[in-house]
């Protein structure tokens, strides 16, 4: 019985992604990172009564300033907190 030895695949190339499509895809993680917080907050029992547009605004604002409208930052001040 011969045995052959499996061909060997080739790598798949990669294909360098555009500065823009790193950016929205970061910019899509941290909005992401910040609404799970965002549920963590709805979840504990002094966050239940309040709206989560109230939870959300609240959390910005004490992790980006009043008018933080940069998703990263305020997903980089959060992650600073939990460290």
């Amino acid at each position: 019985m011969l045995l052959k030895k499996p061909k060997q695949q080739p790598k798949p190339v990669e294909v360098p992604t555009s500065l823009a499509e790193r950016l929205t895809q970061a910019r899509a993680e941290a909005e992401a990172f910040i609404e799970a917080k965002v549920q963590e907050l709805k979840a504990a029992p002094d966050g239940a009564s309040l709206p989560l547009d109230w939870l959300r605004y609240n959390l910005r604002a004490d992790h980006g300033g009043a008018g933080a409208g940069c998703n990263c930052r305020v997903a980089l001040s959060l992650l600073e907190d939990k460290q």
